[in-house]
């Protein structure tokens, strides 16, 4: 795997252009190469992100990257729609119909079953799989395969790849009502099976429920895995080792994290991106770290929008600065002059002690 090497690369870490860079030049340049051999451009394009994912810069790629996939996403819908056909789909409706209501109907019962199988209530197995139920977007790129005519190669139909591509968008234009519709569903469900079920059958959902939070609701979050986040995690790896969780941009502190046993991630805790993937809505207190006053304050911000329920700890360089961090949100402010010196002075009354003895 030579692209997770270069990315491991000295000059490719301290260089925040060059991954994004990569990126672009490996989606662009796969999705060439397979329709120089006859294949999907999108094939070439998927394989890409795959060897992207097993990267450690994979999270923040996927963040930097973020403003463009509104325009892939609305050029990727425009391409289906424009191979929808209104009058084809108005004189085969009632098959048309029939395929959305099996897909819808026959992939929530298969997501729900699935979803009891792994431990999963009613009420999150039903919503669940009503979020799931439409196509996939890759099986229209998969139908476009199997219908080209390059060659003789058809696979399906013309009628067959206008019912999946109708299908397709039916099930898609459905996909917002039934993501809206998937609590009170599964709240209805839940409540049913409660009635439905024996009066002696005991209830299993209390253990299930437990085992699906994978979250710990009491996670520590520490923002900057420096010397000072280092010495963070050291004061609490006896009592929290499992519920701290690090971020850092440098690969070389987030391999000290992972060595301390703690969950860590490679990203710019600037992206609200990086900080939900890390799992920042359940975190009971967050501890930024970082040097930097402008970025701690940005981060301090965005702490506060996404969750604001957590006690946040900043570092503050300079004691001209306490009060503006205080004032953007955080809890606790700790002030490296203001400590500096009571260690300065702690150290002076020890050797004047020592030397009146």
């Amino acid at each position: 795997m030579v692209a997770p090497r270069l990315l491991l690369l000295p000059t490719w870490r301290k260089n925040r252009d060059l991954p994004v860079l990569l990126a672009v030049i490996m989606a662009t340049g796969s999705a060439w190469a397979t329709h120089a051999v006859g294949l999907s451009p999108a094939m070439g394009a998927f394989a890409a992100g795959v060897l992207l994912a097993v990267s450690p810069f994979a999270i923040q790629i996927r963040a930097d990257t973020r403003p463009l996939t509104t325009l892939m996403v609305t050029l990727f819908f425009a391409s289906i729609g424009m191979f929808g056909d209104p009058m084809w789909l108005l004189d085969h409706w009632l098959l048309v119909t029939g395929l959305v209501l099996a897909i819808i109907v026959g992939k929530t019962l298969l997501m729900a079953f699935l979803a009891r199988i792994f431990g999963q209530p009613w009420r999150y197995a039903i919503a669940s799989a009503l979020c799931l139920a439409q196509v996939g977007e890759f099986s229209f790129v998969l139908a476009t395969i199997a219908h080209s005519d390059a060659a003789g190669t058809s696979l399906i139909s013309s009628t067959t790849f206008h019912a999946m591509v109708s299908t397709t968008i039916l099930t898609l234009l459905c996909t917002p009502y039934l993501v809206s519709a998937a609590p009170r569903v599964g709240a209805r469900c839940d409540q049913w099976m409660r009635r439905w079920r024996p009066a002696n059958q005991p209830v299993a959902v209390p253990e299930a429920t437990e085992s699906n939070h994978a979250v710990d609701p009491e996670g520590i979050v520490i923002i900057g895995f420096g010397p000072a986040g280092q010495r963070v995690a050291e004061g609490l790896l006896d009592s929290h080792q499992q519920q701290m969780v690090a971020i850092d941009l440098n690969p070389d502190n987030i391999e000290i994290a992972r060595r301390y046993g703690l969950k860590a991630h490679l990203g710019d805790a600037g992206r609200r991106e990086i900080l939900e993937h890390a799992g920042i809505y359940q975190a009971r207190v967050v501890v930024v770290t970082v040097p930097d006053h402008t970025t701690t304050r940005h981060l301090i911000h965005l702490i506060r929008d996404l969750a604001p329920e957590a006690f946040l700890v900043a570092r503050c360089r300079y004691h001209v600065l306490h009060w503006e961090l205080l004032g953007a949100g955080a809890h606790e402010v700790v002030d490296e002059e203001d400590q500096l010196g009571r260690r300065l002075a702690a150290q002076v009354r020890k050797h004047v002690g020592t030397h009146n003895t």
